[in-house]
């Protein structure tokens, strides 16, 4: 017998992604579909079921090849139980039991669910940036932030529910009226990024001063900007768009020394759209900041690269996920 066929879902909020493969890091066949957040849950587990029989044929299977299934979810679940807990983006998630739905649909025993930054970050850990570093801390800045830990290639859980919640730590944050402290993910998601530049372009509007390159380019429509037009402009000079950036940088910064002192990693993994800003606009300032912020003695210990596997890095994830699934001699 060879080795088994298997299928790695990513479900996130804007996207879903089926891959198969048989877990070593290389596809024979992908889809990927736009979700639409207003058909909730049951809409992408339409797209689901509908997508799979088009899948297997892509990769040039028969029948129903697939022996077990894995899933990265863009939300906390419960991975012992299968569930989804929530979905911050998609209603109709709450409570819902996937691997159950899974199971009884494609008639597939094994079936194993995690958030989708595990996932990810246990890819890079086995195909990627990570491969040969433990302790491995993954940190995804997209829309949202989402963190892993990863301890000799498998996903730390902490007591069951998850762990590497970096993007929930709290940060010191001075940009308002009065200096506070906010989650990472309100400051440095891409979403956050592109707030912060909306509510400056709000601000200069009302004192009637228009002329912002971010809102020459946004057509003066302060909803059309995100955190790529941030990211282009401050390359090119803007100071506003800059301090944005650099309001990101020192907060991802921060957090990272946290978990730094906490975990000392061997490695510290970026990755997720914001990332795609490059090498001068992320990773060197943030690299600086951590450099001069981290517990002198772990200075050196550790480094802080890009993640390389890219847009399928939680379909790989998920690949991985069903594959430790399988008994034994199918593996």
């Amino acid at each position: 017998m060879g080795a088994a066929w298997l299928l790695g879902i990513e479900i996130g909020g804007t996207k879903l992604q089926l891959g198969i493969g048989q877990g070593g890091g290389e596809l024979a066949a992908l889809l990927r579909r736009p979700v639409d957040p207003s058909r909730g849950a049951a809409g992408i587990l339409d797209q689901i079921e509908s997508g799979l029989p088009d899948l297997i044929r892509q990769a040039g299977l028969t029948g129903q090849p697939i022996r077990s299934i894995g899933v990265g979810f863009g939300g906390p679940v419960d991975a012992a139980q299968g569930r989804i807990e929530r979905s911050y983006q998609v209603p109709g998630w709450e409570g819902f039991p996937l691997a159950d739905w899974l199971r009884d649909r494609f008639a597939v025993p094994a079936v194993v669910v995690h958030n989708d930054a595990d996932t990810a970050g246990l890819a890079e850990a086995r195909f990627g940036a990570g491969r040969g570093c433990s302790p491995l801390l993954y940190l995804t800045v997209g829309s949202g932030i989402g963190g892993a830990l990863l301890i000799e290639g498998r996903i730390y859980r902490g007591f069951g529910q998850g762990a590497g919640e970096i993007g929930h730590l709290h940060v010191p944050d001075g940009s308002g009226p009065v200096p506070g402290w906010l989650e990472l993910e309100q400051v440095a998601s891409g979403w956050a990024i592109a707030q912060a530049a909306q509510d400056h372009a709000r601000r200069l509007i009302e004192h009637r001063a228009t002329d912002w390159i971010l809102l020459e380019r946004a057509a003066h429509d302060p909803d059309r900007i995100h955190a790529a037009m941030v990211a282009q402009a401050a390359g090119e000079g803007d100071a506003a768009s800059a301090s944005i950036l650099a309001r990101a940088h020192a907060a991802v910064a921060f957090a990272l020394v946290q978990a730094i002192a906490l975990l000392a990693p061997r490695r510290i993994v970026l990755g997720g759209g914001v990332s795609l800003i490059g090498e001068a606009g992320w990773f060197d300032p943030i690299r600086r900041l951590v450099d001069r912020q981290v517990f002198p003695p772990f200075r050196g210990g550790f480094d802080i690269v890009p993640a390389v596997l890219r847009e399928e890095v939680v379909v790989h994830g998920a690949l991985t996920l069903a594959h430790e699934a399988l008994p034994p001699a199918e593996r």
